[in-house]
């Protein structure tokens, strides 16, 4: 590329000399430049007549593909810089990060950079981890990841599960719920793949146990509103909890010597971790969750 840099600045100045001084190199360098890239071209491309240089046909056009190679490379140089608030970055998000966190978290970033244009996807988290495996997302901040394929993951948040029903279910008094009394309740849950579903699939099956929800959804909105009229219980993420614990619409369960925790993370696929626009959107998420 700087024989070409070289070269096209000997065409604007038809002089070693001029070349030289603007490169702030020496003239046997610029000279030496030309030769080699004619040799390389195995063509003339200055015509040399009485000390004097002459761009022939020959440079005239290569002047045309040169100018235009050393432009492409440039703005390639900058790619990060200009091409990429024209990219929209593809994020996907779990749903419960993306009942919790998601509007403000974006919302942040776009503050921070205005210019960058982004594609969101809300699904659960499998739906998301199989996005990023296709190359459908750029970054997935999403609860527990589970893969055989290399990517980098760091650590965005974590916090409890725990079982929650209405205040006038017979449960609500004591706030505990033995493991061998699962079974005597209605249970009103996300679906299978999603994060809540499969860590209290987990518990139950630890316990020796097969519980068959009442209502299943995708819509986590759905079973609080089914919860808050007791139509079962339901299993939800500190964050989404709070406000309704905190209003006394919702009462925690908790069920003894069998706590529940959920850890989120932020996944890429190898070296985009390092990249200063995913780190941001990262940052943001972080900030957020904290």
């Amino acid at each position: 590329m700087r024989q070409l840099e070289v070269f096209l600045s000997v065409c604007e100045t038809l002089s070693i000399t001029q070349t030289a001084n603007q490169l702030y190199i020496s003239q046997p360098a610029v000279s030496k430049t030309i030769k080699a890239l004619e040799n390389e071209l195995q063509i003339p491309l200055f015509d040399r007549i009485d000390n004097r240089l002459l761009l022939n046909e020959n440079g005239k056009l290569f002047r045309v593909k040169a100018y235009q190679l050393v432009l492409d490379f440039r703005q390639l140089q900058n790619f990060n810089d200009h091409f990429s608030q024209q990219i929209p970055l593809r994020i996907g998000t779990s749903l419960t990060i993306g009942n919790h966190s998601l509007p403000a978290a974006i919302t942040q970033f776009q503050t921070l950079h205005p210019k960058i244009s982004v594609k969101l996807f809300a699904e659960n988290a499998i739906q998301i981890q199989h996005r990023l495996e296709a190359g459908e997302i750029d970054l997935a901040i999403t609860e527990g990841f589970m893969t055989n394929q290399n990517f980098d993951k760091s650590i965005v948040s974590r916090y409890p599960l725990f079982l929650v029903c209405a205040p006038q279910n017979n449960l609500a008094k004591s706030g505990v719920i033995e493991a061998q009394h699962l079974l005597q309740q209605n249970f009103v849950l996300r679906e299978k793949g999603s994060t809540l579903r499969d860590h209290f699939d987990e518990l139950t099956h630890q316990l020796g146990l097969e519980v068959a929800p009442i209502l299943e959804s995708v819509n986590t909105e759905i079973l609080i509103q089914a919860v808050k009229a007791n139509l079962g219980i339901t299993v939800l993420p500190l964050p989404l909890a709070q406000p309704y614990l905190d209003e006394g619409s919702l009462v925690r369960l908790n069920i003894l010597s069998h706590p529940m925790e959920t850890i989120n993370y932020a996944v890429t696929h190898p070296g985009k971790i390092k990249s200063k626009i995913y780190q941001s959107v990262i940052d943001c998420f972080v900030a957020v969750e904290k």
